[in-house]
């Protein structure tokens, strides 16, 4: 009997004690939610909060578990930042999760983004502890695949920046000439220059590229005398002037003629570039005194400087300026054109400019961009407008080469070579210097557009949807998208006028989010109509999940 209740006493004992043992068991999928499921791009991550809910008496007292989300995608995986919970008898600074009660806690994750995680799968795995010794929990998985519409930013879709052409078609000669007076004297005095002016007017009777426009005529005196003297000196120096050229038989081009009372502003020129005995006090005097009496007085005061002045500066103030125009037609488009394919080397950087921008075709305007660039491989503007010609076909390392050499070339702080640079950015998703290219792009039409490009990249979609305003693109359509604007950015792509496949793309995802199949279906055939790997892309995304394995959406992507 006694050795009956011995053995009862020993085995309440033992069922006590395995009573309190606390064990760290197997976590379950179940005890986590991952906001949002699925994972989703945004700025280049994929980020989100798991969220965990231990049961009653799952977390011993003495238990430590460390939390880690691991990304795992064909050919590597990425590891967040991890999170440790404690039981509510550890000491340590980790949040606490009670035995009895259990615990609501949360995590957040972050991960770069490479494009395998759009088919991926998110994990947890575990480091846990039980009275300092290690305890084996195994690996959970919490969500599976990343959505990536937001890298579907495409910058090799804007255009890039052309240097525009400085092309005028007809040209103005000016001829020059002066007619020199004696002090006091408006009689008019023939020499060589005028001589020569005369004949250039005469030569475009003969020429019937070249047809005279006018001749600017400006009398003056010099200001000394007073101002009385030279108003009635400079007006007779201006009408015998006229008379003078009226009389010339082989010129009679229009006359425009005015006249300087005194020629201040010539005096101070010819004193500025002189060596003239005190220069800097006779410019002074020309600051301080504005009234021409007190000027001329002063100068006057000024023996030495005064007498340099009457021999070496006044003189050349008593004359009349002649400027002959002569416009000189240039070359018409047909011209041009017939040069720019036949012989490109007969036309200037302006020219071979100006035939890319009335070229019949796009391979017409190529050949016309290299040819300058090739001609004028110094020129920045020829070879930035070479480096445009290469995004547009894609070729971003040429691209980035050629805009290295128009920045040698005079083109670095150009608006056109920074933003064809942002642009390459763009497409590295690199944020950084694409935000700095663009600072020194201002004047750039296609800006905001770019800008547009940069908010999305950096997950910024309202900042994205200001930039783009009312532009009518797929990238202003996925800014919309993005911000949860499905009618708006439905409403961009139906109205985009060169619809390619990404187009069809993104009218799909607009469809399949609002559920609408048949839409869907048809927009994705004609996005693999146009480029193969759309289908093997629709295959694969979550956006079309939900339609993975229904006949008419499996017929779509074939």
């Amino acid at each position: 009997m006694k050795k009956s209740l011995l053995r009862l006493g020993m085995c309440l004992a033992a069922l006590a004690v395995l009573a309190s043992c606390q064990d760290l068991g197997e976590l379950k999928p179940e005890y986590f939610t991952v906001n949002p499921n699925p994972l989703e791009v945004k700025g280049g991550k994929v980020e989100g909060t798991i969220t965990a809910t231990f049961p009653e008496k799952y977390f011993a007292e003495k238990g430590v578990v460390e939390v880690i989300p691991v990304l795992v995608y064909e050919g590597g995986e990425a590891a967040s930042e991890s999170a440790t919970y404690q039981g509510a008898k550890v000491e340590g600074n980790n949040e606490t999760i009670q035995y009895k009660a259990g615990g609501t806690v949360s995590q957040n994750f972050s991960f770069d983004y490479v494009p395998a995680m759009k088919q991926s799968k998110l994990v947890l795995r575990f480091k846990a502890t039980l009275k300092d010794k290690e305890v084996q929990i195994p690996e959970i998985q919490i969500a599976v695949g990343c959505i990536a519409t937001a890298t579907l930013a495409n910058a090799a879709e804007i255009n890039p920046a052309i240097a525009p052409a400085q092309f005028m078609r007809d040209t103005a000669e000016v001829t020059k000439a002066d007619i020199m007076f004696q002090i006091q004297q408006a009689n008019v005095r023939n020499n060589k220059d005028v001589k020569a002016l005369n004949a250039a007017a005469a030569a475009t009777k003969k020429d019937s590229l070249r047809t005279v426009q006018g001749i600017e005529v400006i009398s003056a005196a010099s200001p000394d005398g007073g101002v009385e003297l030279n108003e009635k000196l400079a007006t007779k120096r201006q009408d015998n002037t006229v008379k003078f050229l009226k009389r010339q038989k082989n010129n009679q081009a229009a006359i425009d003629a005015k006249y300087i009372a005194q020629d201040w502003e010539g005096f101070q020129q010819l004193v500025n570039e002189s060596n003239i005995q005190d220069k800097e006090l006779i410019l002074n005097v020309l600051s301080q005194y504005q009234d021409p009496a007190e000027r001329e007085a002063q100068i006057k005061n000024l023996s030495a400087a005064y007498t340099e002045l009457a021999k070496d500066i006044l003189p050349k103030l008593r004359r009349s300026q002649l400027a002959l125009t002569v416009i000189k037609a240039g070359k018409t488009d047909a011209q041009i054109l017939d040069l720019a394919k036949n012989n490109p080397s007969e036309l200037n950087i302006e020219e071979l400019m100006y035939a890319a921008t009335i070229a019949a075709t796009a391979e017409d305007a190529a050949t016309f961009t290299e040819a300058n660039a090739s001609q004028n491989p110094d020129n920045w503007r020829a070879v930035n407008n070479l480096a445009a010609l290469q995004f547009t076909k894609g070729e971003f390392d040429n691209t980035k080469a050629t805009l290295a050499n128009a920045a040698n070339n005079g083109g670095a702080e150009a608006a056109e070579t920074n933003f064809n640079n942002a642009l390459l950015a763009l497409v590295d998703n690199n944020t950084e210097d694409a935000a700095a290219f663009l600072g020194k792009a201002a004047s750039i039409e296609q800006l905001n557009e770019a800008q547009g490009v940069l908010s999305i990249q950096k997950g910024e979609y309202a900042k994205a949807v200001e930039a783009f305003g009312n532009t009518i693109s797929n990238n202003a359509a996925l800014a919309q998208l993005l911000s949860g604007n499905l009618d708006k950015a439905t409403s961009i792509l139906e109205n985009v006028t060169d619809k390619n496949a990404n187009t069809y793309y993104l009218m799909a995802i607009c469809a399949a989010r609002a559920n609408d199949l048949e839409k869907t279906c048809a927009a994705l055939k004609s996005a693999a109509g146009i480029c193969k790997a759309k289908a093997a892309n629709a295959a694969t995304d979550l956006e079309f999940a939900k339609y993975w394995l229904l006949p008419d959406f499996k017929a779509a992507i074939q």
